[in-house]
């Protein structure tokens, strides 16, 4: 009987590295947080690493505490990744065999690989892939092809992309920390795992994850991102604005933000240690930059080609999901309802943020992953140890030559009752 999973998953924000600790039960049915843990950034700045060996300090700092917390040591983890960079790339691949067979898990990855082929650039990697339309000898598309018999496969394969160039950092600090990464995983899509429900996936929805530095969208579509797509505006680009039209620091910016975030009023102001604001004034600062992302959602919906089929409307989630303002002006505009959501409560993690909900779907994406890969593989072992009994059954009936001398072969580990099992499949 197979242990439990348990794995670590990571989300580098420029405002605060996320770390969070999962273990799901070896039947898949039971998962709980064992600890998770939110640092202050330090090495990172507009999505770029700066300081290394800051970053590298802190990482390495957050997985020396959750070692200490939860018992366990760590020399894996899966992260989350996101840039204005990403990729998003289609194409259509189709695969003809010589004779009718089953369809396998290889032969779904060779449809894939016929695409990257295709369509990847050699300073490029694929952060994720998703295979739909899939048909078997032309006909009806198909859920999941793997164990039908055809004579063709084909499919249409979706690759998110990503320039090495840009990952690489990220990876390199993990490494010096002493941690291998393990996983990769979009962000928004990790977000999207965390949040939607299979019915907002399979009706259609779009997600805004607004975060520090990046906000990404992603489109779904019966239970499919078919697009994806980010832009470097995220909720740090209010406090810098704040800073500079208000002529503060970025300190004194960030307690404003935070107080109009958690609408801390005082006769109708926002008062810090320095100053007090006016709340219609700073909102009026902050609305170009507001406009900028909403500009973004509408451009990025209107490209994907499924304005008007999301039939789940827009969602919102991310640290810098705080403004009502952006969600009244977007059901406006797009004619479609639209709210905010956080990650769905877990055991040992009852109340999350919306900002937990990339390093939540990271962690639920990778338990998720490698739960069906160790069903797989037990999958394959038992087919191969049926095979295995059936060669014994055949060289238990050539010993034989029939079943006269039926004591010799009970005699060979209860094989008999095998014999019976394999005869019975051809009453």
């Amino acid at each position: 009987m197979q242990e439990s999973i348990i794995k670590l998953a990571l989300d580098i924000g420029n405002k605060k590295v996320k770390f969070i600790v999962g273990e799901l039960s070896s039947n898949g049915k039971k998962l709980k947080i064992l600890d998770h843990l939110e640092l202050e950034s330090e090495g990172i700045r507009k999505s770029i690493i700066e300081e290394p060996e800051l970053l590298t300090y802190l990482i390495s700092k957050g997985i020396n505490e959750l070692a200490k917390s939860t018992g366990i040591r760590f020399n894996k983890l899966s992260l989350g990744v996101s840039s204005d960079k990403i990729v998003s790339k289609a194409d259509h691949a189709s695969i003809e065999f010589l004779d009718e067979k089953e369809i396998t898990f290889e032969d779904m990855n060779n449809l894939g690989k016929i695409v990257r082929e295709k369509l990847l650039n050699a300073d490029e990697v694929v952060i994720e892939e998703e295979k739909y339309n899939v048909r078997i000898n032309s006909l009806g598309i198909l859920k999941n092809p793997i164990g039908q018999f055809g004579k063709d496969l084909q499919g249409d394969v979706h690759l998110i992309t990503l320039e090495k160039k840009i990952l690489q950092p990220f990876i390199e600090v993990i490494n010096k920390a002493g941690v291998e990464v393990e996983d990769i995983w979009l962000k928004a899509s990790a977000s999207a795992k965390a949040t939607l429900t299979p019915e907002d996936m399979q009706m259609g929805v779009a997600l805004v994850d607004i975060g520090e530095g990046i906000t990404d969208v992603a489109i779904y579509k019966n239970n499919k991102i078919i697009y994806t797509k980010s832009i470097s505006i995220g909720g740090m680009h209010f406090v810098s604005d704040l800073s500079y039209l208000l002529g503060v620091s970025l300190k004194e910016a960030q307690v404003i933000v935070e107080k109009l975030q958690k609408k801390e009023l005082k006769n109708g102001k926002i008062r810090t240690e320095i100053a007090e604001y006016d709340p219609k004034e700073l909102y009026s600062m902050i609305e170009a930059r507001t406009n900028d992302i909403l500009d973004f959602v509408y451009r990025t919906i209107d490209i994907s080609g499924f304005d008007g089929y999301l039939g789940k409307g827009v969602v919102f989630t991310g640290g810098g999901v705080w403004l009502d303002e952006l969600l009244n002006k977007v059901g406006s505009r797009l004619k479609c309802a639209v709210r905010r959501v956080a990650p769905f409560g877990l055991r040992g993690l009852e109340n999350p943020t919306p900002s937990l909900s990339t390093v939540v779907g990271v962690l639920l994406n990778k338990l998720e992953k490698d739960f069906f890969e160790l069903q797989r593989k037990e999958e394959q072992e038992k087919i191969k140890v049926e095979h295995q009994s059936n060669e014994d059954i055949e060289n238990i009936f050539m010993e034989n030559n029939s079943f006269s001398n039926q004591q010799k072969v009970t005699n060979k580990d209860g094989i008999m009752e095998k014999v019976k099992k394999w005869i019975s499949n051809f009453i």
